[in-house]
Formats: C-alpha cells, structure tokens, sequence
C-alpha cells in the first residue's frame, strides 16, 4: 500500500499525524474491509462514532461561545452546520475522497450514497484527530473550514 497520500495529507493538514495506521483507518470504509479481510482488519465506523460526538462539542462551544441567541435557534444552526451535506462538501473541499478506501460496488454508489460517505471519513478523520492529537488539534481543524 502506498502510504505517501495519507503522509501527505496529514502534513499539510496537521502538520503530520503520530499513528499513521489510525489515519489509514479512518479512510477505510467497511466495504472495503469486506474485500480485504487477510490484509485490513479494522474499518472507520467507531472513529466515525468518536468524531461525530467531538464534531457536534466543538460546533456547540463555537456557536455558544459567538452567539446570544436561545437554544433552540443555536440547536438550529448546529444542525444546519453538521448535516450529512454540509460535512461532505467540507470533506470534498479537502481532498478526501480520493483517499477513501471502498469497495468497487461502492466506488459506483449514488451521489447521496458519495456524500453520506465523505461525511462519515470526515467525522472518522476528526476522532482519529482527536485520538492522535488532542482536543484542540481537532478543534483547530474543524474551525479552519
């Protein structure tokens, strides 16, 4: 496998990333597992689990943190922020997508199928972020687009 893509988006994105693998892994969808199961053993669903939550702090503490509006119109902007359409046109916009590791059928796949994905790396890539580099690394990250 050549590893110089991931390198190469870690460094421009973070500044480098400690655990390569967990990078890798984040970018692996689990249709891809299925067609590699001697060679890949993890997928990116608990990565994507694990950022989602970190995703919606940071937008929350963003949107507290800038904004006096009541709660309901904050839930409201938070949601618009972090929708499956929102989070894919940030992950497009960043180059994912020709990192994702799918199957062929997926690769083939609707472009709401294409979207739910990139949306589902980026939040992966957010909790491999967090995992490698910390709270603030993710938030500085997210906060930057």
């Amino acid at each position: 496998m050549n590893l110089k893509p991931y390198q190469d988006f870690a460094n421009d994105k973070f500044g480098g990333f400690n655990d390569q693998e967990l990078l890798i892994t984040a970018f692996t969808h689990r249709s891809y597992l299925n067609e590699h199961k001697k060679t890949v053993k993890e997928h990116n669903e608990r990565l994507e689990f694990l950022g989602d939550a970190v995703l919606e702090l940071i937008v929350t503490e963003h949107l507290y943190t800038h904004f006096r509006e009541p709660e309901g119109i904050l839930t409201n902007w938070r949601s618009a922020l972090v929708r499956t359409e929102s989070i894919s046109a940030v992950a497009a916009a960043e180059g994912f997508e020709p990192l994702i590791r799918l199957s062929r059928g997926e690769k083939r796949s609707s472009e709401r199928a294409r979207q739910q994905i990139l949306a589902n790396c980026y939040e992966a890539v957010i909790g491999a972020l967090y995992l490698d580099q910390g709270y603030e690394a993710a938030k500085a990250f997210i906060t930057s687009n």
